[in-house]
């Protein structure tokens, strides 16, 4: 890389961190939003749920105090008029007998009549309330489901993202995250003109990687791209740690395609050999599916990966890069690559 480029790189690792940081925030702010809604729903149902308890409890005294009543009028009609009590039941005195008792028995009968009325009443104002109590678990959840809807249209409107940028902070957050968003696009478009150099082209990618010159010792290493720029070429590895390296391209690796490898020391000099998981070597797509927690994926990108080492590329000599010790071994170790593919 020259000295002092003309281009300026950027700050990809904080780029991310500040695209993150203003993603969180803009989450936390809806979800208290959101909870706050739920809370104001809520509790306007429980307010309701409340003042329904009491009206069942109120029920519950006045049952209670009329059944005492309705007790007491059938007790008294039945200590009068034993043989017009059945089990506790009550009956009309005949014509005759009301005449005879001068209408006592007809009042002491209507008492009782009466008194059952009224509780009666009681307890089905009390079912209506409990009713009204269970048909309020419905109407909570036909709010709850309409308050998601609102939310879901409040996101979007102008009121709610001035709320949000007025958090402080958010506002600042908000251009920072624009200012990177706006600087990925003029990349892009000077991209797509071919005003990129490729010196530049490389640096991003680097950079965006956050990849180091590929150097001993190393473990758990693959191949997972081979990048152009203009005449440039490089080979991008990954080790298990998903740190990435580079290294300029050589011919010699392709049989390392479909292989997962380590540089050791031993004693005064380095060795290569393959990488081993449970006692058995790795294969790429075996690196790649601890990278992206997908197998069809993985084999896709293995695939791609080895077709990309099979392009022959006629580049032009360079001077030998301080990398160069450890593609030697990794050259040697490609010539027992067939042996190694067996072996799995």
């Amino acid at each position: 890389m020259t000295d002092q480029p003309a281009w300026v790189i950027p700050d990809f690792a904080a780029d991310a961190q500040a695209i993150a940081a203003f993603a969180a925030a803009r989450e936390r702010f809806e979800r208290g939003e959101a909870q706050a809604a739920e809370n104001e729903v809520r509790s306007s149902f429980q307010k309701r749920r409340d003042a329904l308890q009491l009206e069942i409890n109120t029920a519950e005294s006045v049952i209670a105090e009329r059944q005492e009543r309705a007790e007491k009028a059938v007790a008294g009609y039945a200590r009068k008029y034993p043989k017009l009590v059945e089990k506790g039941k009550p009956r009309r005195p005949a014509f005759f007998q009301n005449l005879l008792s001068f209408g006592s028995a007809g009042r002491a009968y209507q008492a009782t009549v009466d008194a059952t009325a009224d509780l009666n009443d009681a307890r089905s104002l009390r079912r209506r309330k409990e009713h009204e109590d269970e048909e309020l678990d419905k109407q909570l959840r036909r709010a709850m489901s309409q308050l998601e809807e609102q939310l879901k249209e409040r996101v979007n409107s102008q009121a709610h993202q001035e709320k949000f940028l007025s958090r402080p902070g958010n506002a600042e957050a908000l251009k920072r995250v624009e200012a990177i968003h706006a600087e990925r696009a003029a990349y892009a478009a000077r991209l797509e003109r071919g005003d990129v150099p490729p010196l530049e082209q490389r640096d991003r990618r680097f950079a965006q990687l956050a990849a180091l010159p590929l150097e001993a010792p190393c473990a758990g290493l693959a191949i997972v791209a081979v990048d152009a720029f203009g005449d440039l070429c490089y080979l991008i590895f990954r080790d298990r740690e998903k740190r990435h390296f580079y290294a300029e391209y050589d011919a010699r690796l392709e049989p390392l395609s479909d292989s997962v490898f380590d540089v050791y020391r031993i004693a005064d000099r380095f060795e290569a050999k393959f990488h081993r998981r449970d006692g058995k070597p790795m294969s790429l797509a075996d690196h790649l599916t601890e990278y992206l927690r997908d197998d069809e994926i993985a084999r896709a990108e293995a695939r791609k990966v080895r077709a990309a080492l099979r392009v022959t590329r006629s580049l032009p000599p360079r001077e030998a890069p301080p990398y160069k010790p450890v593609l030697d071994l990794l050259a040697e170790l490609a010539k027992s690559a067939g042996r190694a593919a067996g072996s799995l």
